[in-house]
């Protein structure tokens, strides 16, 4: 029940007079709360009101009333309940920015038009608010490629490693040579889709330029407290079809036919499953026969974490007659070159990281422990899992694990 307050002739009604024309303020109580209703007459003597909550609003209200009455515009104020319910909610919502009713509403639709169908209102706003992000340094990708690189050298990563990052984000920036900010998931994704990579080698270049809008976002590049655009591009899918593996007669045929010094290189490779840039990190000191294990030191790891391989029967076999016991098994960057040559000059077809693949193949095949593997090669169970599991047989493996030197 709404009660008229009780009133001081010095307060209320408070009357505002444009000309002749008269608009008064009363204020009344609804369930104990003040309100304050403008009351005037409408075209043909209607008596007209409404209702607002603050007593600034309704005198400005108020005064917006008596000058269009003034002026001869009385007709536009014969609005229905409703709305003027929604013209009064809009006015409040306006008064903080400043803004009168029809020009906000005349940007709104100028706003529009210019989107057209390429998306709302609000998303437009929404990403212009986290590309222009206040106190934000914007750079260039090229600047914070570079920046990038130095920052990589300076904590100690592999040659390797940095050359990769180089060959490959050198791509990203000749395609994207702008504002890291303005660099868009679109855009990207399908710049990504157009290489005419594999999916692996896709992914590898969706986790560089990941790890690169990361590093830009640690140096205040981009805002810190949101996801970036890259972070939102999908992953290529690989089946466990993409995974090329060596036959145990391709293996066993290499080694038999294999230079004194490329012997450790394809045995540790097929029997300890190290990854290329590991194995080429790899010293004499780091194979220890008589415990059993290979160490992987965390600087010599792709993932920055120590882990030991161990030395199954005929690895030791194949390594006691090579080990001399210190130094580094290979220096030159061209000992892939040359294996891969030495392949194909048997006949052999030489898939990408074979030697790898073959070794958690018939690893995951003979001891049925994906987390066991996965432990031993410094991955994840569900990588060994999703791509080596059946891909070969148990009879398959035990022949491989059973190749000695004769």
């Amino acid at each position: 029940m709404i009660k008229r307050a009780r009133r001081t002739k010095s307060e209320f009604p408070i009357t505002i007079t444009r000309g002749s024309v008269r608009v008064k303020i009363y204020k009344i109580l609804n369930r104990g709360r003040a309100m304050f209703t403008v009351a005037y007459r409408g075209p043909n003597g209607k008596r007209m009101r409404s209702t607002l909550s603050v007593l600034s609003a309704a005198k400005s209200e108020a005064e917006r009333i008596a000058s269009r009455i003034m002026n001869g515009e009385s007709a536009a104020l014969e609005l229905s309940n409703t709305d003027r319910s929604i013209y009064v909610r809009a006015t409040e919502l306006l008064r903080p920015s400043g803004r009168q009713l029809d020009v906000a509403i005349a940007e709104m639709i100028e706003a529009v038009d210019v989107l057209r169908d390429k998306g709302t209102l609000l998303e437009a706003a929404r990403f212009f608010a986290r590309h222009h992000a206040v106190g934000i340094d914007d750079r260039c990708t090229e600047d914070i490629y570079h920046e990038f690189l130095i920052a990589k050298e300076a904590d100690g990563l592999g040659v390797r490693y940095l050359q990769d990052c180089k060959n490959r984000l050198k791509k990203f920036v000749h395609a994207f040579p702008r504002k890291i900010s303005d660099c868009t998931t679109n855009e990207m994704q399908d710049w990504l889709v157009g290489l005419k990579t594999g999916a692996r080698a896709r992914n590898n270049m969706r986790g560089l330029i990941v790890t690169l809008f990361n590093f830009a976002k640690q140096r205040g590049y981009l805002p810190k407290d949101r996801e970036t655009d890259a972070d939102f591009l999908t992953r290529a899918k690989s089946s466990s079809g993409d995974v090329g593996i060596l036959r145990p007669a391709d293996l066993s045929k290499m080694l038999a036919a294999a230079e004194p010094s490329l012997v450790p290189y394809f045995a540790i490779g097929a029997f300890a499953g190290l990854r290329q840039a590991e194995l080429m990190r790899l010293e004499w000191q780091d194979v220890d026969l008589e415990q059993g294990h290979i160490q992987i030191h965390a600087s010599k790891s792709k993932t920055g974490q120590r882990r030991l391989v161990p030395i199954h029967p005929n690895l030791t076999e194949w390594l006691q007659a090579k080990h001399p016991k210190t130094g580094r098994l290979y220096s030159s960057p061209r000992t892939l070159r040359k294996v891969t040559t030495f392949a194909k000059g048997l006949g052999i077809e030489w898939p990408n990281n074979a030697l790898r693949h073959s070794y958690a193949s018939y690893r995951l095949a003979l001891c049925k422990n994906a987390a066991e593997v996965a432990h031993e090669m410094g991955n994840s169970p569900r990588m060994v899992f999703q791509h080596y599991r059946e891909v070969v047989t148990p009879a398959e493996a035990l022949k491989w694990w059973a190749i000695c030197p004769k």
